[in-house]
């Protein structure tokens, strides 16, 4: 294209309708291309501090070499959001404030469209934006170079950096001087590094220069690791990691146990580093072996659908449990799901029978109506009986007789610690019940539970992510209504910030500053009791539950709760 076309009004105005109509193809209408359409956060004070106080000083020697040039400089967080602008020149300041081009204003791509950046974010690498490269019509008299700058040693994006200035006025140096800025903040924030920080590279260096396995570091705010543990780096082995080590109690030096990363458990050499900072010791996490899956259960109904030409889907986070459903409705027994509200019990009992049969069960529900005289003429291939704990109780004797005389498979759905003890005796009688773990009984699954709720969300809501401290933050949180309540929380963030990153800071403020629950003096015996069961029976959970003298379903829920691993 001839380059001289392009300084024509007419050219650039071609070029910036092709270019808005390709954001509109991606993006939608949603892009503001209004003054008041912008995005605005009042207070950006908080937004990244170290970011904010390396860059000071770098800004304020480079706005003392320009001088009197008409060049304005920006510092934003690793979303876009501006949290400080330098311009000095009365006209230049109009042009700025005319543009939303000022402290506060959310400059992401999905804000603002194409620009220096929220596009340099989004890309993580140095970009120049011309005036009519940009999307939104309020930028047009800018051009922009812009540079993303990383956290040192770690790699993480923390914000970016852009200077600016009229169209007219571009210099070639822009891109050069912008990414040296950027560098220049980079270099104050590994001058910024204290001693913790120190003693913690130091940890890292030495367990990579003796070993080639994938190693990882993880802090409360921090994971890091080697190439070859790069690819288990994420929130959500972040979240995991922490909450299971932090609570561990292990001391220092160096311990054999099994961790748990999204993609399984492996085992692990962990060593403890003291001395790293306010927020408690670091981990350095040596992997011994590749992730495995969950433990597996050696009984020939396991090793059946193992041979099966595709893995049966889950149908409960806690592999157990979906044994259990899966093995009383194979076995034609009238299952029972029990369990708290919210805990997922019809969900449970519709995915066993809808797996058995083929096709969606029935669900009567008993608190609004009652219960067929025959479950079979009702056409259904199979029946659940929902929330039998509510049915009148001269229902029971038509439950009794209805599930007696079924010939379709039948499943209840029943929280026995409310019902009624007439209700309780049909149960024992006649089903097979399996209990449900109320969500902080699970808490290690949250991460992989908001990542299955995530992805089966509508379009644009499907790509929102949760950090590793929203992920603490949920793993603590007591869960009153449980899987419920876990789900409305989730898809209620993901329809505010759809397709953007959430952290601990946009979640409901009780949840935000929920304490970590502490154990009572006899949940601690028990803990220890159990820890010590595993020990003595070389970490066999089964033998551990004998000893125990409790179920082996209730100790794997007992380890979820107090967050024991067969390597304590």
């Amino acid at each position: 294209m001839d380059r001289g076309l392009l300084a024509t009004p007419v050219a650039q105005s071609g070029v910036r309708a092709v270019i808005e109509r390709s954001w509109r193809r991606c993006v939608g209408a949603e892009v503001p291309v209004g003054r008041h359409e912008v995005p605005y956060l009042a207070d950006v004070t908080d937004l990244q501090p170290r970011l904010h106080t390396a860059a000071a000083p770098v800004l304020d020697r480079l706005g003392d070499d320009l001088g009197d040039a008409r060049v304005a400089m920006f510092l934003s967080d690793d979303q876009g959001r501006i949290i400080m602008r330098r311009a000095g020149e009365p006209q230049q300041l109009r042009i700025l404030d005319d543009s939303c081009a000022a402290e506060g204003f959310d400059f992401s791509e999905l804000s603002m469209g194409t620009n220096g950046l929220g596009t340099v974010a989004r890309e993580r690498r140095p970009l120049l934006v011309h005036g009519f490269e940009h999307y939104n019509e309020l930028l047009g008299p800018l051009t922009c170079a812009g540079t993303p700058i990383f956290e040192p040693f770690t790699g993480q994006l923390l914000g970016t950096f852009a200077l600016a200035c009229r169209s007219d006025q571009v210099s070639p140096l822009m891109t050069a001087m912008a990414t040296d800025v950027g560098r220049q903040i980079e270099g104050n924030l590994t001058a910024m590094l204290g001693a913790h920080e120190r003693i913690l590279i130091q940890a890292f260096l030495l367990a990579t220069r003796t070993d080639r396995q994938p190693v990882i570091v993880v802090t409360e705010n921090t994971a890091f690791g080697n190439t070859a543990g790069l690819i288990h780096i994420t929130p959500e082995t972040h979240a995991l990691l922490w909450c299971d080590l932090a609570e561990s109690g292990l001391r220092a030096g160096k311990h054999r146990r099994a961790v748990r990363l999204a993609s399984g458990r492996a085992d692990a050499l962990v060593e403890r580093v003291d001395g790293v900072g306010p927020t408690g010791p670091a981990f350095c996490v040596r992997l011994l072996e590749s992730p495995r899956g969950p433990e597996p259960d050696r009984s020939a109904d396991h090793r059946r659908a193992r041979r099966s030409a595709s893995p049966p889907v889950p149908l409960h986070p806690v592999p157990d449990i979906s044994d259990l459903l899966r093995s009383a409705v194979g076995f034609r027994e009238v299952l029972a799901v029990d369990g708290p509200a919210g805990s997922g019990k019809l969900t449970a009992a519709t995915a066993a029978l809808a797996e058995a049969t083929g096709s969606p069960p029935l669900v009567v529900d008993l608190a609004r109506t009652g219960c067929p005289k025959s479950l079979a003429d009702t056409g259904a291939p199979a029946v659940v009986l929902h929330h039998v704990h509510d049915a009148a109780a001269e229902d029971l004797r038509r439950i009794r007789t209805a599930i007696e005389d079924s010939s379709v498979p039948v499943a209840l759905t029943v929280d026995l610690d409310t019902a009624h003890h007439d209700v309780a005796a049909v149960v024992a009688a006649l089903c097979t019940t399996v209990r449900l773990p109320s969500l902080p009984e699970m808490s290690a699954e949250v991460p992989r539970l908001v990542s299955q709720i995530v992805a089966g969300l509508p379009r644009g809501q499907r790509d929102t992510r949760f950090t590793s401290d929203a992920l603490q933050a949920l793993m603590a949180w007591p869960w009153p209504g449980n899987l419920a309540e876990l789900r409305r929380t989730v898809e209620q963030l993901a329809r505010r910030r759809a397709g953007r990153s959430i952290s601990s800071a946009d979640l409901p403020p009780r949840m935000q500053k929920a304490p970590p629950r502490g154990l009572s003096m006899i949940e601690t015996a028990e803990r220890d009791a159990i820890v010590s069961a595993l020990h003595r029976c070389g970490g066999n959970r089964s033998k551990a539950a004998a000893a125990l003298g409790i179920g082996r379903t209730t100790l794997y829920r007992k380890l979820q709760t107090y967050r024991i691993s067969t390597g304590d």
